[in-house]
């Protein structure tokens, strides 16, 4: 009986023929010179991230497992996983049973690369390598690092492929399973090597092979071993750490995890990263100073009828004082609001956490953002006064739908009031993938001071990340966050003392939702 492993392999070396065929690899010899970069060190950026570094895989789909995570968005996801802490991430090219591509990597390298993670954060081209066209394939489209299987591949072939893998500046990470592999893998000069827990010809998973296979590497020796399969707690990595291995690779846990960033901060025993806080309603720019002082991370300003209004000149005083406070570095930019036919394909899920990566890390490096919030304005204004203030974000609280998003000059958040009975699965049901890049839920009227059911809350942010907004203050918005997981939070009226924003229970606030 063919085992899938051989399956995979047989059906990888018939591609080639046709792939080749169509793109001879001097072509690709070609691509790799013009892209003008040189592979990031693999084994230095292990090293770096002692005593245990973290390998975060984007996988769709597997043999054993069938769909993970269908319609994954691969940059966006491997831009989550670096803000969240991994060293590297896995990006499985194979089509048929893992539904990646090598597109899927070169937009990986792209988005490490225009978020300033790469170099840093090293790409690993994950795939059933057979021959050093592969290889070529691997660095062409911008992988730091290259998979090599020692069960599908001859002793000599995998010193050959090691070599030629270094001579493209890629230090390759060689897989094991067995005794007999780790012995060869050894014997190769390997310095990186995996050891995977699940046997590829059965997908049993053995937690105690990596102790086994890690004692053969010979005292003194600067074989680095990662442990590859079946991570998905802290004890698991916290075990392998005790047999040597000094990285964990994790795939499926990752990408079914609610909050993928929560899992890497427990997995490598960090505090978790504290969720971005929204002072919303600011009228003056002393007030808008101490927010941005205090660590707010975006700044809300109320151009619709309310008593919180105010005019474009009100906001451009408060922009240039949040500024003033925490100056933008000049090559700064908010990520494009680009969303192609392929975006309005993605789940409601993946397009919001591509948007939360995206705009956790404009808040990381410019923030705080600034955001306007109109109710049931035309979109000759909105953009006008984004023009004007200038804004970073449009957040829409009215009853102004989904698409009208494609048709302002910045992203835009949208609320969702959530009606007493609302449930999760309403919530969910109604966000449109590919229009507002951010979902806001606030109790009915939003301004009230009045918070509604937490635990709808919790169950939203298990299907898709949002901003909790409703009710919160400095005293209720720690066991808030806590209950909810929310990537965000928001505030108004629950900062204020007599309709004013108070400057102390503003530190407060953020204090209190970040601890």
């Amino acid at each position: 009986v063919m085992s899938m492993l051989h399956k995979i392999v047989e059906r990888t070396r018939a591609d080639l023929v046709d792939i080749k065929a169509a793109r001879p690899a001097q072509q690709l010899l070609d691509k790799i010179n013009q892209r003008g970069d040189v592979a990031n060190p693999f084994l230095p950026c292990l090293r770096a991230n002692a005593p245990m570094a973290l390998l975060a895989e984007v996988k769709r789909a597997s043999p054993s497992k069938g769909d993970i995570a269908k319609g994954a968005d691969a940059p966006a996801t491997a831009l989550a996983y670096a803000l969240a802490g991994a060293c590297t991430i896995s990006v499985l090219t194979e089509p048929h049973w893992f539904k990646g591509s090598l597109n899927d990597l070169e937009q990986v390298r792209a988005s490490l690369v225009a978020s300033g993670r790469s170099p840093g954060v090293c790409v690993l081209r994950k795939d059933f390598i057979v021959d050093e066209y592969q290889l070529l394939e691997a660095r062409a489209h911008g992988a730091d690092t290259a998979l090599l299987i020692v069960a599908v591949l001859p002793a000599d072939e995998l010193v050959h492929l090691i070599s030629f893998s270094r001579n493209l500046g890629m230090e390759p990470l060689v897989e094991v399973a067995t005794e007999d592999e780790m012995a060869t893998a050894l014997a190769a000069g390997s310095k990186v090597i995996g050891i995977n827990n699940r046997n590829l010809h059965t997908f049993e998973v053995d937690m105690g092979r990596t102790g086994r296979l890690a004692a053969m590497v010979p005292a003194g020796s600067d074989v680095f071993t990662i442990a590859l399969s079946g991570v998905t707690c802290r004890s698991d990595v916290e075990a392998f750490a005790g047999v040597g291995a000094g990285a964990v690779l994790v795939g499926e846990a990752l990408m079914r995890a609610p909050s993928p960033e929560a899992l890497i901060s427990e997995l490598l025993a960090r505090p978790r990263q504290p969720p971005l806080c929204k002072i919303c309603g600011l009228r003056d720019a002393e007030a808008a100073g101490v927010a941005a002082a205090a660590g707010a991370d975006l700044i809300g300003m109320i151009f619709a009828k309310s008593k919180r209004q105010v005019d474009v000149q009100a906001a451009q005083a408060m922009v240039a004082a949040v500024r003033r406070e925490r100056p933008r570095p000049a090559d700064w930019a908010m990520p494009p609001y680009l969303a192609t036919n392929a975006d309005h394909q993605l789940t409601p899920r993946a397009w919001l956490l591509r948007w939360r990566a995206l705009l956790t890390d404009a808040a990381s490096k410019g923030g705080p953002l600034t955001v306007g919030v109109f109710v049931n304005s035309t979109v000759e204004e909105m953009n006008r006064i984004a023009e004007d203030v200038p804004l970073d974000l449009i957040q829409l609280h009215g009853d102004e739908g989904w698409s009208i998003a494609k048709q302002l000059v910045r992203p835009a958040i949208r609320v969702v009031h959530m009606e007493p009975g609302v449930s999760a699965a309403d919530v969910v049901g109604s966000i449109e993938g590919g229009s507002a890049v951010a979902v806001l839920l606030d109790s009915k009227g939003g301004g009230t001071g009045k918070t509604f059911d937490w635990k709808v809350g919790a169950e939203v942010q298990q299907l898709a990340p949002f901003i909790l907004a409703g009710g919160l203050n400095p005293e209720n918005v720690g066991s808030a966050v806590a209950a909810v997981t929310p990537w965000a939070f928001d505030v108004s009226s629950g900062v204020e003392t007599d309709g004013v924003k108070d400057h102390e229970k503003i530190v407060a606030f953020v204090r209190a939702g970040k601890a």
